[in-house]
Formats: structure tokens, C-alpha cells, sequence
């Protein structure tokens, strides 16, 4: 775990007036949520891009700098990212692997910074800076979601390689709705041990999208299984046949109800709809859809995303956890921000 070793630095008090208990670095993936973090008062720190006006340069090596580190000297810092491939309403192209190692980069350059001056052509004099005295991470998507167990002989768990990973490389890691919940073991043993903290956003993306939808007195159900543990609500069965095609089954009571239906991740909507559908069969008022994490693929994932959009009848709520242009730029009242949520907790 990352330690703060400060003895022999001088000190310079950073705290103004109005300064807020503790400060904001956005890594690529979560730059979208800077203005809302400025509008409640924090200060907000990214990352310079290189001479390329890029994050990468043209072999694929990642660039990290934080200019102003040293205003970070003796405070505590939220790292927060999205460790999930760009999508189509971000400019430059980086993968999970990239998110995940920029955000380990970030970590790096906050335990040890250094104030660098160049003394002569390529000679450079380099002087410790005070760290920060307390680092913690909120990743708004976990790093390789899919694979938090082995499903086959030899597989790599990559979800819990790097989680731990990060842990190990600052004070405390928040994870919003993981897939990798709590009742899997290694992940347990990560919340027991108060490296790492689950946040749950369903709640508050609940009473948003009710509110929303005009909703007084709603059922919230889920499409499948999984929902049913995870959210602790009735719902459907599942089965699926390929990335894109499930069949549901099964029943609710939800005859002239109105009716949110509320899963954790979607790329299409195609479940979504179907439970939509199923419950509108079934007798259901009226029906909202809520969706904690909207991953929208690199090529159509925009355009999967503009579909469930209007196939939704427009009543459908996710959040900003990751970037898109359907909700978060074009439709942000239908966009729950969750940084309304992590100034409450953090």
C-alpha cells in the first residue's frame, strides 16, 4: 500500500479559504466529469497531453504528466477512472489495458514526484516534492469486468490481478457496481480487509430515473438472474445465444403498475428491451429503464446506443460512469452524474 514518506521536505500550506477536504485527479477516462467536481468547488487536476498533443505517441507508449503535482504536496487525492476501452465519444483511441496502466502511471508519478529543471541541453536537475499525504482510486468501471474467476483450466483472473494491483499502489480503491461483487472470495478478502470499498450508485440512479419518469409509486424489477442477486428485486430468467441475442422467461406482478427495470450493464439494450416488453405483456402502467453502466463498442456502439434510446420510448436513465455521446452529451438530463453521489461518500 502506498505510504507518504515526507520527513525532510518543506512544507507549504495549500489550503485556502474555501479549499475542499481533498482534491480531484482525472485520468483519460473520467475526464467528463471535471465540470460538475468545479461546480461543487474542488479543485481538478489531469493529465498534460505529450508534444503531440496525445496520450500516446506513435509506438503505443503511454505519456502521464501532472503539471501542478506539486499543489497535491500533503493532501489527500481522488484518482478516479474508467478502466474501459474508449469509446466512439472519445478522440483517442486507448484500450483497457491502457486505461488500467495510465492509472497506474498517475499513481506512480503522486508517490514520488519530482520538480524537474533543465540545467543545459538533455541535462536535467531533479528535486523531490512533497507527495500527497493520502491517495485513494475510484474506478467508475472495473478493469476487465468479465473475467473476475477462472472458467477454464489455466485462465488468468485478470479483474482480480488488477484490482489488486491497483490497491497495492495507493491508500484505499473505490469501485463502483463491480461485476466482481463482494460474495466472490477475492474480492471479499479485498473489502475485509479495507483496501477496497464497494459503491453502489442503484439507489440514487433509481429515485433519478423515477423522478425522471414522473413515477410516485413504481415496482423495480431486474431482466435476469444475476440482477435478482445483485439488486435484490424479482425478475426474469435468461438464457442467451450469442453477445446479442437472449430469451426471457418467467413472470412478475406487475399488473397496472408502473414499473422500473433496472440492470447493471448494457452494449445494446437488447435485454432491456425485451424485459420491457415482457413486463408491458404482463399488464404493466407504464415502464421506465435504469442502467448503471452504459459500454458502448468502439464501432456501433454509439449507434446500439441511439437505438435503445428510441426503441425506450426516451425513457431510459444510465450514468456517466463512462462516456458517451447518446447520454452524456446529448441527453444529460436522462444522465445521472455520479459525481453527486462520490462527494457524498468520499
Amino acid at each position: 500500500m502506498m505510504t507518504s514518506l515526507i520527513k525532510g521536505f518543506s512544507r507549504a500550506s495549500h489550503r485556502g479559504p474555501q479549499m475542499k477536504d481533498y482534491d480531484i485527479v482525472l485520468a483519460s477516462g473520467a475526464e467528463h466529469l471535471q465540470e460538475r467536481f468545479e461546480e461543487l468547488g474542488y479543485r481538478v487536476f489531469t493529465c498534460e497531453p505529450n508534444y503531440d498533443n496525445k496520450r500516446i505517441f506513435p509506438n503505443e507508449d503511454l505519456y502521464v504528466r501532472i503539471a501542478d503535482v506539486a499543489k497535491l504536496a500533503d493532501r489527500r487525492v481522488v484518482v478516479i477512472q474508467a478502466c474501459t476501452g474508449a469509446g466512439p465519444a472519445e478522440e483517442e483511441r486507448m484500450t483497457t489495458s491502457d486505461r488500467l496502466i495510465e492509472l497506474l502511471l498517475i499513481l506512480d508519478a503522486l508517490s514520488r514526484p519530482v520538480e524537474v529543471e533543465e540545467i543545459e541541453h538533455k541535462k536535467y536537475k531533479t528535486t523531490p516534492i512533497v507527495p500527497p499525504s493520502r491517495v485513494e482510486v475510484v474506478l467508475t468501471f472495473q478493469p476487465f469486468a468479465l473475467q473476475d474467476k477462472a472458467f477454464k483450466t489455466g485462465e488468468a483472473v485478470s479483474s482480480r490481478w488488477a484490482i489488486d494491483t491497483v490497491a497495492k499502489s495507493c491508500n484505499k480503491v473505490w469501485v463502483i457496481n463491480p461485476h466482481a461483487s463482494d460474495d466472490i472470495p477475492w474480492m471479499a478478502k479485498l473489502v475485509e480487509r479495507g483496501v477496497v470499498e464497494i459503491l453502489d450508485i442503484t439507489s440514487d440512479l433509481i429515485r433519478f430515473g423515477a423522478e425522471q419518469f414522473g413515477f410516485d409509486d413504481y415496482s423495480v424489477i431486474t431482466p435476469d438472474e444475476g440482477g435478482q442477486e445483485r439488486f435484490n428485486v424479482e425478475g426474469f430468467g435468461k438464457s442467451r445465444s450469442d453477445s446479442f441475442s437472449v430469451e426471457l422467461t418467467g413472470s412478475v406482478e406487475v399488473e397496472g403498475r408502473e414499473v422500473i427495470i433496472v440492470d447493471d450493464l448494457t452494449k445494446s439494450g437488447g435485454t432491456l428491451l425485451k424485459a420491457a416488453e415482457r413486463v408491458k405483456a404482463q399488464g404493466a402502467r407504464d415502464v421506465g429503464l435504469a442502467v448503471v453502466h452504459v459500454l458502448p463498442i468502439r464501432d456501433r456502439g454509439e449507434e446500439l446506443l441511439e437505438r435503445l434510446f428510441e426503441k425506450s420510448g426516451e425513457k431510459i436513465v444510465t450514468s456517466n460512469t463512462i462516456k458517451t455521446k447518446v447520454f452524456c452529451e446529448q441527453h444529460p438530463h436522462l444522465t445521472y452524474n455520479i459525481v453527486d453521489t462520490l462527494v457524498r461518500v468520499l
